[in-house]
């Protein structure tokens, strides 16, 4: 047989790796990975932008350092394994490609002892590569500059300083300056989010964890972000797993730890800047997933559609490199992929009960605020009261309240039949009456109020919340809403007979089921008090 040594293209190479697919969070989040690898305690993002067309970033640490030898290896593609398996850096890619995705020349400089005064620098310079052909690695003197910004935060200390120069992949298109400050500010904002939410359990003084770190940008300390609101009394530990992983290589078995955390509603939260500050919304449902502490990846896992009625749940999801192989870690350490029994477990066994869990609380939220604007159908009851005597086509006499029996008496005869019956003991609600809930989730039925006929409406149907909640102060679409309803529950009764009252039921709640898929994909209203 023969074989034949293959080098690859340097430049096809180089060039390629830049489209890995980062973005420039996930970047930012991978270079900070080495910085904590290397056991810093302190670590510096500086991202200057001038406006004028130079961008620079850099990232400063006071961690182990490197001499040349270790330096070389760190820019090597593929760079030796850590002795530590455990370690946030894992492929030996991160320090290449997330730098070279938004820049075409990388440089490093470090020194690895405090006795030392000599610093080491090399760098990647993809224009000079894409000329030459050649992995042609530069070996260069640092600069007053670059030994500064490092000094800064070693205190001439070990330590690294990454630099990112002639940047082509940021800040692009912009024509103006002010809409390029607006670009870069809503970058720096972005990233220090990022930042508090990926390294929160190294951040957060408070969480045993084998790294303990100081992170700035641009001299701003990031703080770190909870988000399963542990310190709100009102938040909800509503499930607590731990599941065996088998089948790795090693023929051992991993444990994985699932936590789930129902938020507070709204009102619920001990401030309203507490409220803001755990960003309850759609896109923050769902896993937080973490490898080693770190966060990898935050969302559904392709477990389930996120909905409004589910966004109180946050789920915490935690294992470490043991587990890399088993759920694929990627490159980039920003997702997961799940074996087939996992995924079944997720979907079938462990999400429902919570998801009911977090609905229900979320409802009642709802619920709540929709409650405080039930006079929002008094024109409904006045206009109704004041047409019904002629528009009812049936006599109703409630024989038990307890049972609610009644006697209705139409054009097709007398029967026996069960109507809900209520005493409100109020004025001007005895027509459209919301309720909390409706048995089978039924979005409406005919009821009996005080001898009047009337309609209940379920608060709990999407149809309610979606429609009728969104439309809470345009009275003409309410009261034709209402009229709507209490037609139907009226010409049920008007029409009720013994071979007509199964149907009439069935068709409500077919009717119930239909119109909730059919709103089911219409976006939730923002609800407050209305006066």
């Amino acid at each position: 047989m023969e074989t034949i040594i293959l080098e690859a293209d340097p430049s096809r190479v180089i060039e390629g790796l830049r489209d890995t697919g980062y973005d420039f969070k996930t970047a930012m989040a991978d270079l900070v990975d080495n910085s904590i690898a290397a056991n810093a305690t302190t670590i510096k993002v500086r991202i200057q932008e001038d406006f004028e067309g130079k961008f620079s970033v850099f990232i400063i640490d006071n961690g182990d350092g490197m001499d040349l030898n270790g330096l070389k290896n760190a820019m090597r593609y593929g760079s030796a394994e850590r002795s530590d398996k455990s370690s946030l850096g894992k492929f030996g890619m991160g320090l290449k490609t997330a730098s070279t995705a938004f820049c075409r020349c990388l440089s490093v400089v470090s020194k690895n002892s405090p006795t030392i005064s000599k610093y080491s620098k090399v760098q990647w310079d993809l224009d000079a590569i894409s000329k030459s052909n050649l992995w042609q690695l530069f070996i260069l003197e640092p600069s007053e500059d670059e030994i500064e910004l490092l000094d800064d935060v070693t205190n001439g200390g070990p330590g690294t300083l990454v630099v990112w120069e002639k940047v082509d992949r940021l800040m692009k298109g912009y024509t103006s300056k002010p809409h390029k400050k607006n670009a870069y500010d809503k970058l720096i904002k972005d990233l220090k989010f990022h930042f508090s939410l990926v390294f929160q359990r190294f951040l957060d003084p408070t969480i045993e964890s084998k790294y303990k770190i100081d992170l700035f940008i641009n001299d701003d300390k990031i703080f770190p972000w909870d988000p399963f609101c542990i310190h709100e009394s009102k938040t909800d530990k509503v499930a607590i797993e731990e599941m065996d992983v088998e089948g790795l290589s090693s023929g051992t078995s991993s444990k994985f730890y699932l936590t789930a955390h129902v938020l507070p509603r709204k009102e619920e939260f001990s401030s309203k800047e507490s409220y803001d500050n755990a960003r309850v919304n759609n896109d923050m449902q769902g896993f937080f997933v973490y490898r080693e502490n770190r966060l990898i990846y935050q969302g559904s896992i392709g477990v389930f559609t996120k909905d409004p009625h589910f966004s109180l749940l946050r789920i915490n999801f935690s294992f470490n490199h043991e587990l890399d192989e088993a759920f694929n870690v990627d490159i980039k350490k920003s997702k997961i992929s799940l074996n087939e029994v996992i995924y079944t477990y997720l979907k079938d066994s462990f999400l429902p009960p919570l998801r009911r869990h977090a609905e229900t609380k979320y409802r009642k939220g709802q619920i709540s605020i929709l409650a405080a604007n039930t006079n929002h159908h008094d024109a409904s009851n006045t206009n109704i009261n004041s047409k019904a005597a002629n528009l009812q086509g049936s006599k109703i006499t409630v024989t038990n309240p307890n049972l609610n029996t009644v006697e209705i008496s139409n054009s097709h005869g007398i029967f026996v039949g069960t109507i809900k019956v209520l005493n409100l003991e109020r004025q001007g609600q005895c027509r459209v009456i919301p309720v909390e809930s409706i048995e089978s989730g039924l979005l409406w039925e005919p009821t009996i109020v005080e001898g009047n006929h009337a309609v209940s409406i379920n608060q709990s149907h999407d149809y309610y919340s979606k429609i009728y909640a969104a439309n809470l102060q345009n009275p003409v679409l309410i009261q034709g809403l209402d009229a709507l309803l209490w037609a139907l529950a009226e010409a049920e009764m008007s029409t009720y007979s013994e071979e007509t009252k199964e149907q009439y039921e069935e068709m409500r709640i077919q009717v119930s089921r239909i119109i909730k898929n059919l709103v089911k994909d219409l976006p939730e209203p923002a609800l407050t008090n209305i006066d």
